[in-house]
């Protein structure tokens, strides 16, 4: 059971709230939920009769949620998640072999490449990897939640809380269609950017943060967004079609190299990147597995000389 507010949800309620919400119908969601119509009506009474609150106006064409049941349901939405991660951990913990999980940044991993998994696989076959491509916030979060054992993101991080290593310093980098009047230019300073159409990961990864807020907004140079994604070939349809300049880190673009765009350092030479860093939570003691990895990446960074981003 889980508490929400002074009371406890379980997780059918959850559930059944979740799929009446979604239906906008109670039969509808009763087929869905494989239970009759009126059962399905008495739990919501009684839910909202726990809750104190109404969660559907009932109308001939069907319910609507009310403020109330649309605020509730990011809520009920993350407890309800929290129980099928929990079962995920159940089943998984009568597998055989160890798992790691690696909340990283976008594209980290596509970085490193195939041959990194292979390697590893090679060297340490009772050892899987799961690995959870995500923001910076987010994977960092994951590491206080303990849902994950390490997270790969920019530095700075808060070293009262994480402590980590160095993976590689990744430099911005600004892409652009070749036919791009600023493609002529070796380096693009911020000013430059100034009245231009701009694609970035987004305001939730700090490197957007980082280069819109701290070096163009604040600074009062004006932009158009065309798009915030970090999906790589929508970023590149984009140059190709716009006459746009995509803001990112050099480690993912380097891996999707395309002759009619083109790379350039991003900034005035004093500030131009962030170091990539592979981070634990202090208060928790790494498994075997988990160490085995962390000393595994370190070496094989070294070793294939992906530890420097190569333009």
């Amino acid at each position: 059971m889980k508490k929400l507010g002074g009371m406890k949800m379980n997780r059918k309620q959850m559930e059944y709230f979740i799929e009446v919400y979604r239906c906008g119908n109670i039969q509808t969601a009763a087929d869905h939920l494989y239970v009759a119509r009126q059962g399905l009506s008495r739990a919501m009474r009684s839910l909202e009769e726990e809750l104190g609150q109404p969660l559907f106006t009932r109308t001939p064409r069907g319910i609507i949620p009310t403020d109330y049941a649309a605020a509730l349901l990011p809520h009920v939405q993350r407890m309800l998640d929290e129980y099928q991660s929990i079962e995920s951990m159940k089943s998984l913990a009568t597998h055989s072999k160890s798992v790691v999980t690696i909340f990283a940044l976008d594209h980290v991993f596509s970085y490193l490449g195939a041959q990194f998994l292979q390697d590893f696989h090679a060297a340490h076959p009772s050892i899987i990897l799961s690995i959870v491509d995500t923001t910076d916030d987010d994977a960092m979060e994951g590491l206080l939640t303990k849902r994950c054992h390490f997270a790969i993101v920019t530095a700075p991080f808060d070293q009262t809380r994480f402590q980590g290593d160095v993976l590689f310093f990744s430099r911005y980098c600004a892409r652009l269609s070749a036919h791009h009047p600023l493609a002529e230019k070796s380096r693009i300073t911020y000013t430059d950017l100034d009245g231009q159409m701009i694609i970035s990961k987004g305001r939730a990864y700090h490197c957007f943060r980082h280069n819109i807020d701290k070096h163009i907004l604040l600074l009062g140079l004006k932009i158009e967004i065309l798009a915030e994604t970090a999906d790589e070939s929508l970023i590149v349809d984009l140059l190709r079609h716009n006459p746009a300049i995509n803001l990112g880190y050099d480690y993912a673009a380097v891996m999707n190299r395309q002759p009619d765009i083109v790379m350039r350092e991003l900034g005035d030479g004093k500030d131009m990147g962030q170091e990539v860093c592979l981070i634990q939570n202090k208060t928790v003691i790494l498994t075997e597995a988990a160490r085995t990895f962390r000393q595994f990446l370190l070496d094989w960074l070294k070793k294939t000389r992906k530890d420097r981003i190569i333009w």
